[in-house]
């Protein structure tokens, strides 16, 4: 898949939404970004599939620069972006975290489905707090989070 980048202006906010993989490729694409965000940026997430090394590494040298008098927010984040939240601290710099998926599975029928957590709703802010129960679209029965609840939302935990 393709790398692609749009920006729509919304109140005096650049909402970026970055599709693709973030890979060896994404420096290219994120340099020319650098110069043309204003000091307001929203990253939508939504759609990254993939992030390799060679792409945080990328990702981390932008942030580096973008951090510079701007103010930054992620939504939308894929478990994939989380997992590099949660392991690399950089990779997330001083950004805000407004909404993040979380990947759930039925035991009894084993269909999956993504649920959007988000911050001032039903993304966790401390370790004590409880997980509203997602249902399954197909069987009904409650779903369990694919990943342990404590290790995918280290990064709220953090803030």
């Amino acid at each position: 898949m393709e790398i692609a980048i749009q920006v729509n202006q919304k109140d005096g906010v650049d909402h970026i939404s970055y599709v693709g993989p973030i890979n060896e490729e994404a420096e290219v694409h994120l340099a020319r970004l650098v110069e043309t965000v204003g000091k307001k940026c929203v990253f939508n997430f939504k759609q990254v599939d993939s992030v390799n090394s060679c792409g945080v590494r990328a990702w981390i040298n932008f942030m580096r620069e973008l951090e510079k008098n701007r103010e930054v927010v992620f939504e939308e984040c894929t478990a994939e972006i989380v997992m590099q939240i949660n392991m690399i601290p950089s990779f997330r710099g001083k950004a805000k975290i407004k909404s993040v998926y979380g990947s759930y599975g039925c035991e009894d029928c084993g269909h999956t489905k993504s649920h959007l957590f988000e911050a001032g709703k039903n993304l966790p802010a401390s370790d004590s707090a409880e997980l509203a129960a997602v249902k399954c679209d197909n069987c009904g029965s409650q779903m369990e989070l694919e990943e342990l609840e404590d290790e995918f939302f280290a990064f709220a935990m953090a803030n």
